[in-house]
């Protein structure tokens, strides 16, 4: 008897072939980028705080196409670019040095050579001057961080695996980098983190056969806490004592309001901490204890800090400030080091494994016309480099010589090296610090010039800010075999745009509110300037040295100790996070405190829900104040709106 052969199943249809280059994600991209660029203004002014938000910005992207539009076509690769365009739109504020440089400009004094205040044209040539040469200088690094050496560059995994999660995407679909671990985070890792949402949802049947059903819901979820959040913020313009609640002076103790011990029981820092996680949080409190509760309060008490407590002159927070930026300073260049004997460590194993160091056939996904041209990167690397010191020479001609930003920028390139070095070990690009080194050395460029070494720094922060950004992009695309050159479109594209998009985000909240002031602190700008004074021939305040010293001692010794007890690392103080608690006031370090302890405790007990919903929760809880900041701006400009009463605010706490 014969017996036929078992009839085989129907082959799958075969996957739609994906584009890598689209003007849909691009533009979507854009537009989610601007949202997030007008977001990191806000907070950047307020506590320095500005965020890649390469993981919301993917998250966004798939609700826009998937859920809102209904489109199946959009898939991972053009998320890739989607939130590359995005990353490079949003970042703008501290590459073109909004937060922090250009403020302190402005707060020169006749002592520094006189206050310098860009106008609005001029903030553009600046910003465009800036905004393209680290992109350019990034896309050489490509084949010895990602393809050679295989750094981690934890967030860009972390998008991936966002990415992979939302579009079910296939291994086989996928680059796998396996030289050692995956990443080597303070605690539990994004990446980890969104393994786990693999394991969990598959687990209890949700995640990937469920992926736009679930998408739903967070969508909802993203509506409620962006409603809340902005409820929150149009509340606090009608009543400011919202924005800052003096519970001691409640109690009888104004003497704690005067150091900003105050309640602001803002939604948008709850979900900073959220995304922060516990471990920078518990340092920051811990920094704001000892700067805000025991040195700032000693140092007024004793004379050292004779003036109002937030003079950056003579006041306790200026005071403060030295030590905060000793302790930053030490941490980055011990952090610099750790990392350089690791690379020589690395290299010394693989000089004596005799191990290959040339790329093996299948190291990079992307075929040769996926490459960047040549061509490409270095042309444009030396047009924007030209640009940079054209641009930035002819704003500050009368302070500058031209010779200087060519120095800036050489240098910028050098430290953008080590920056990225360290983004991809660590996940933590040190803009601040390679910006501080350039200050050092223009020091002996220029000496005491106090807006060239400010120039210098904005420079070095540029080029090391957008360098790291696209680095993260490109391990992104990398893992998902995505074409480098579309992305590279995506982020030049993008970084375009931010310039435009930046310097109106600037010109809106500076002409609605008072910048520095109650609510713009710009917390950032008297560390640029300060460390700008110090290098050339700058005093210190009474008594300060030995508290900096003792400071950057335990701050250097902090990166060691990680390095060398990593399995314990969860439970060592990040010296960055202690040092900009020092300068951010602790109303501002409370809310995302307790954003941190939310999280922990949600993850703790009831861990699939965390998986699906915190991000989406804390991203909610951010976008929502950020976005409705432009709202109550233009209510607040010249004949707007005013608040209904001031009642309940401390006097020099409100903006009333």
């Amino acid at each position: 008897m014969l017996y036929s052969d078992p009839v085989e199943s129907a082959p799958e249809p075969p996957a739609p072939v994906q584009r890598h280059l689209t003007w849909r994600a691009i533009l979507v991209g854009v537009l989610v980028g601007c949202l997030m660029c007008f977001s990191n203004m806000y907070f950047g002014l307020q506590t320095g705080w500005v965020t890649m938000g390469s993981l919301q910005t993917s998250l966004l992207g798939f609700a826009v196409f998937k859920v809102i539009l209904r489109d199946q076509t959009f898939g991972p690769i053009e998320n890739v670019l989607l939130q590359t365009a995005a990353v490079a739109t949003a970042t703008m504020p501290l590459a073109g040095g909004f937060v922090g440089i250009i403020p302190a400009l402005k707060m020169m004094t006749d002592a520094d050579g006189g206050s310098i205040v860009l106008t609005w044209w001029e903030l553009i040539v600046f910003a465009g001057g800036l905004a393209f040469f680290g992109v350019f200088f990034a896309v050489p690094l490509r084949e010895q961080t990602i393809l050679r050496e295989k750094l981690k560059f934890p967030s860009g995994y972390a998008t991936a695996e966002m990415i992979k999660i939302l579009h079910n995407v296939k291994k086989e679909d996928t680059q796998v980098d396996d030289d050692g671990e995956i990443t080597d985070f303070m605690e539990e890792s994004d990446v980890t983190r969104m393994e786990r949402i693999m394991r969990s949802g598959e687990e209890v049947g949700l995640v990937r056969p469920n992926v736009e059903k679930d998408l739903g819901r967070q969508l909802w979820v993203l509506i409620i806490t962006f409603s809340i959040s902005g409820v929150y913020m149009i509340l606090s313009f009608f009543l400011p004592v919202l924005k800052n609640i003096p519970v001691f002076t409640y109690m009888g103790l104004p003497y704690a309001t005067e150091f900003y011990w105050m309640l602001t029981p803002s939604f948008s820092y709850v979900g900073q901490g959220m995304i922060m996680g516990t471990n920078t949080c518990l340092s920051m409190l811990i920094g704001a204890v000892i700067g805000w509760g025991v040195l700032a309060p000693t140092a007024q008490y004793v004379g050292w800090a004779p003036g109002k407590t937030s003079s950056f002159s003579d006041g306790a927070q200026g005071w403060l400030l030295w030590i905060s930026l000793a302790v930053m300073m030490a941490e980055s260049v011990s952090s610099l080091f750790v990392l350089i004997f690791k690379w020589i460590g690395h290299r010394i194993v693989i000089y004596r494994s005799k191990k290959d160091a040339y790329l093996d056939d299948e190291a990079d996904p992307a075929t040769p016309e996926q490459q960047v041209p040549t061509w490409w990167w270095a042309t444009g690397l030396v047009f924007a480099s030209a640009l940079a010191v054209v641009c930035t020479w002819g704003i500050f001609r009368d302070r500058i010589p031209f010779y200087q930003p060519i120095i800036g920028v050489f240098l910028s390139l050098l430290v953008s090296v080590l920056a990225v070095r360290a983004l991809g070990e660590t996940d933590v690009n040190p803009v601040s610090g390679v910006g501080k080194l350039s200050q050092v050395v223009f020091a002996l460029v220029a000496p005491n010039n106090i807006a060239s070494n400010l120039v210098a720094g904005a420079i070095a922060e540029a080029g090391a800010q957008q360098a790291g950004d696209m680095m993260q992009d490109l391990k992104t695309g990398h893992l998902l075999k995505a074409s480098p050159r579309a992305q590279f479109v995506g982020q030049v594209i993008g970084s375009f745009f931010s310039v435009f998009v930046a310097v109106g985000a600037f010109e809106l909240y500076s002409n609605s509110y008072e910048i520095p002031g109650p609510e713009f602190q710009v917390p950032t700008a008297p560390v640029w300037l300060n460390m700008a004074r110090f290098v050339n021939n700058g005093e210190l305040p009474p008594n300060v040295v030995w508290f900096c010293i003792a400071f950057a001692i335990l701050a250097a010794a902090l990166p060691i100790v990680q390095e060398v007890f990593k399995n314990r690392k969860n439970y060592i103080i990040s010296g960055m996070a202690f040092g900009i608690a020092l300068y951010v006031t602790p109303n501002w370090t409370i809310p995302r405190f307790i954003g941190a302890m939310i999280q922990w405790f949600w993850k703790a007990k009831y861990p699939v829900s965390h998986d699906k919903y915190m991000l989406v929760t804390a991203s909610g809880f951010v976008l929502g104040e950020g976005i409705l900041s432009i709202v109550t701006a233009l209510m607040k400009n010249p004949g707007g709106l005013q608040p209904w009463s001031c009642g309940g605010c401390a006097p020099g706490f409100c903006s009333c």
